[in-house]
């Protein structure tokens, strides 16, 4: 009875944590922020602030903003402008990581979602 009731209570759970994907008409009626027009500084005080040698970075690109959303069916629904950024940077330990692009999702002015690799749920974001 105790499984029984532990099952039912995960697979709620569960449940209760899904989200659906935004209809085509939610996507194109959805807010995603004012463009960045500077969205290179925004980028380079993003990698600033979040790793461990912000003094090593080494862009070798950063793209134009495009109109982007990211979702999946677990989490929320990010509108924004999807930034792809290619660089290099000392980790943890010192060592370069060598030459990376990560996709970062921008909307007034903030960075609200980073992909690192630019690899969402097995889907390359830039290319």
């Amino acid at each position: 009875m105790k499984v029984l009731l532990r099952a039912l209570l995960v697979g709620t759970l569960c449940v209760a944590g899904c989200t659906s994907l935004p209809s085509e008409k939610e996507i194109n009626e959805a807010n995603y922020g004012d463009y960045p027009d500077d969205y290179v500084k925004i980028v380079e005080t993003y990698y600033g602030y979040h790793l461990t040698h912000p003094d090593s970075v080494e862009f070798a690109k950063i793209d134009k903003p495009k109109r982007y959303w990211l979702g999946n069916e677990l989490d929320d629904v990010y509108y924004g402008y999807l930034v792809c950024a290619t660089l290099n940077y000392r980790n943890m330990v010192g060592k370069d990581t060598g030459f990376n692009t990560h996709a970062l999702l921008i909307r007034d002015g903030l960075v609200v979602k980073y992909v690192k690799d630019a690899q969402w749920w097995g889907k390359p974001l830039c290319k």
